[in-house]
């Protein structure tokens, strides 16, 4: 059995897109995620940028016709799965079925919350009203993006701890548990990786505990996230202002007194603690609004309450623990998060993958590094022996196409690029703070052509071009830009994350300890991976032209350089923007 003819010149791929066109990277991933499905083999598949790995596996998921759930990483991707590429799939087997979105719970509108904290006030809550209203008779609601502020987003919106399941008198037209519903009657679920998480990490507890139902195979897109998600889900996160926040949704249970007590206590945790800060540092501190507010919850006789103070006291429990891994107190918009990450969450991964599914597919175009799947595999729990692997060729041909720039990082080098570029440029920086400097800079010269990450919705950028975008992370893992023109890649610095950062540098300990080296193990590795990210930026069609400017001498005058330097290591380099310039004249007139 193959697919390969659904790929070939005359065959229903080339019948069903008008624009197709034939790619051996595209047959060789669908060829091999069908093999890997059909013999239900945990798969690991590095798959290019525009190598089509979408369609490289929805044509194996219709023909085989199992319960599939596929999840990606943003919402803008499920968007384009649902949205394009579910279509183009069932124009292909002219098959109709049934597909379905689930989200987390924050995107669905929560009746009980509404009906208690909102419709009584209809002075202060008249817009939400008002769109209620107009939506009421629908069967499931989502909340409208940007309609509303976070606070009426808070009081119409529930998480899993708030939620009273099905004890609520509003449980059989829940928005959140009716689309939940129709996700476990599809025969395709496509979600984001946060929800799948969430979801594994309860089924490692308890295979009766779930989100989704059991399905044949969950395909997770740009998999390479995977390993920093899950372990936030596998430890326990808990935000403080969540027991003031159940105080106040109550106020006729509390003595008034009660509720001003435990909100000078949060206020002065927060005037106290401006950073992240080790939570055994501050536990004294913590403990003592932990335990009044406890006290004052724990002590109403409302079933209501005693099912979310038990929630939450179990939260606090985890987090304040001594079992294995980093304990942090970060603060953000007003609030204090106490979280707990375990260091190792690979073995609950897999418990809860086996809960999960009969097997596996793991795809991004970012897997490897040295050569093997080594970092990966470790991270998620598997061994080699235990996966089909496979990675394919790059689709590119990236020494006609692009040009490596190595320098070293300075004013003078983003002053010249703003006067000379033609084109977009993408500049991707380490921290915010850089992110900050290197756009305030550019704004002095070309102010109408500079947009940071913070300023701009890239699913809204149709006809930016020449445009100068400045992000971190966001920027360098899976947008794509290619609608913009972009011309030009920078990397401000080599992605290394920053050393002491509390949670990696708890991690690098921890490794040490085990013997291991934390800079060759743990630090490059990741480093490798995000370069890789950023480095496919560029080049996203076959007529593509670009410039990789590395800001980076350490790419070659350290010895890890050479692992950087693999990732383009026959594209020819140039030595300034004058020949970048030049570069890019000769192929747009070729064109």
């Amino acid at each position: 059995m193959s697919v390969k003819h659904y790929f070939e010149d005359g065959g229903a791929m080339s019948d069903a897109l008008p624009r197709y066109r034939k790619r051996q990277a595209q047959i060789d991933a669908a060829e091999f995620i069908y093999e890997s499905m059909q013999s239900h083999t945990p798969a690991v598949l590095e798959a290019p940028t525009g190598s089509g790995k979408t369609m490289a596996y929805l044509v194996p998921s219709f023909e085989l016709n199992r319960r599939i759930i596929i999840s990606t990483k943003t919402k803008q991707l499920m968007s384009q799965i649902a949205g394009k590429d579910i279509k183009s799939a069932r124009k292909i087997f002219g098959k109709d079925k049934y597909v379905a979105v689930l989200k987390g719970r924050k995107n669905y509108f929560c009746h009980l919350r509404f009906f208690k904290l909102v419709y009584p006030h209809p002075g202060r809550y008249e817009n939400v009203i008002q769109w209620y209203e107009t939506v009421a008779r629908e069967e499931i609601i989502e909340m409208p993006v940007g309609a509303f502020n976070m606070g009426e987003i808070e009081n119409i919106t529930t998480d899993s701890w708030m939620c009273p399941a099905s004890k609520c008198e509003f449980y059989d037209i829940c928005s959140f548990y009716r689309a939940k519903q129709n996700a476990n009657d599809a025969d395709i679920v496509i979600t984001n990786h946060y929800l799948l998480m969430s979801d594994f990490a309860l089924k490692a507890e308890s295979e009766h505990a779930s989100i989704f139902d059991f399905a044949d195979h969950i395909i997770m897109d740009e998999a390479h996230s995977i390993p920093d998600i899950f372990p936030r889900f596998a430890g326990t996160e808990l935000s403080l202002r969540s027991f003031l926040r159940v105080m106040n949704e109550n106020r006729p249970v509390f003595d008034p007194r009660e509720i001003e007590i435990a909100a000078g206590l949060l206020s002065g945790l927060l005037e106290d603690i401006t950073e992240r800060r080790y939570t055994s540092e501050i536990k004294e501190r913590l403990l003592g609004y932990i335990s009044f507010v406890n006290k004052a919850i724990g002590e109403k006789d409302v079933d209501d309450l005693k099912q979310m103070h038990k929630r939450l006291n179990d939260k606090a429990e985890s987090v304040m623990g001594d079992s294995e891994g980093v304990r942090f107190a970060e603060v953000e918009r007003g609030d204090i998060t106490l979280q707990y990450i375990p260091f190792d969450a690979s073995e609950k991964l897999r418990e809860g993958l086996k809960n999960s599914c009969l097997s596996p597919v793991f795809i991004s175009a970012t897997l490897s590094v040295k050569g093997t799947f080594d970092y990966f595999l470790n991270e998620t729990g598997y061994k080699e022996d235990e996966v089909s692997s496979k990675s394919l060729e790059p689709v590119f041909n990236m020494e006609e196409q692009g040009r490596l720039m190595v320098k070293d990082c300075d004013d003078a080098f983003y002053e010249e690029l703003a006067l000379k570029a033609k084109g977009s440029v993408l500049i991707i920086c380490n921290s915010v703070s850089r992110m900050n400097r290197v756009t305030k800079l550019l704004k002095q010269i070309i102010p109408d052509r500079v947009f940071a990450q913070s300023e701009i919705d890239i699913s809204d950028t149709e006809g930016l071009i020449d445009t100068f975008f400045v992000g971190c992370a966001v920027f360098r893992e899976g947008m794509d830009f290619a609608h913009t023109g972009i011309s030009y890649v920078v990397l401000d610095k080599l992605p290394f994350e920053y050393f002491e950062d509390i949670v990696l540098k708890e991690r690098a300990s921890s490794l040490k300890n085990k013997g291991l080296d934390p800079f060759k193990d743990y630090f490059l590795p990741r480093a490798v991976i995000y370069y890789r990210q950023a480095v496919g930026r560029l080049l996203r069609h076959e007529d593509d032209h670009g410039i990789w400017a590395v800001l980076d001498t350490r790419m070659e005058t350290k010895s890890y350089g050479k692992y950087f330097r693999d990732v383009l290591n026959n594209v020819p380099k140039i030595d300034s923007i004058d020949d970048a310039v030049r570069f890019l004249e000769v192929t747009d007139e070729a064109d």
